[in-house]
């Protein structure tokens, strides 16, 4: 979390970026402050002029799994129709799939993703 506070400092001014993440730790989850810690330099090089409101709406957009296939069962599972149970089914053993998958929404820009060992975080676009 010091990353997070580290990149307010650089554009904010310490009283804003203390003040924000006050606001960020009683309006976000734990674990998704964990995700934005990925995400954030990223988001503030893409616009340096980005309102803390922005700020926590992707936040609350973000989440952890442990891997890329949980993630997609979870994102079909959401849909409740039977093609998304329909593609469910053809995940399960198919990394193959599962990578296609992933990177049509990435390049897409549903989703921006970063993968470590055991952890697959997703932000929602």
């Amino acid at each position: 979390m010091d990353k997070i506070k580290k990149t307010f400092y650089k554009y904010w001014s310490k009283e804003k970026a203390d003040k924000f993440y006050e606001t960020l730790e009683s309006t976000v989850l734990v674990y998704k402050i964990e995700c934005l810690e990925n995400f954030i330099e990223e988001i503030f090089i893409e616009n340096p002029l980005i309102k803390s409101s922005e700020i926590i709406k992707l936040a609350q957009n973000m989440d952890a799994f442990v891997s890329r296939e949980e993630f997609l069962i979870d994102f079909f599972r959401c849909t409740e129709t039977p093609e998304g149970e329909a593609v469910i089914a053809r995940l399960e053993n198919d990394s193959d799939e599962v990578q296609r998958l992933v990177e049509g929404l990435v390049k897409s820009k549903k989703i921006r993703v970063v993968e470590n060992e055991n952890e697959f975080i997703v932000m929602y676009v």
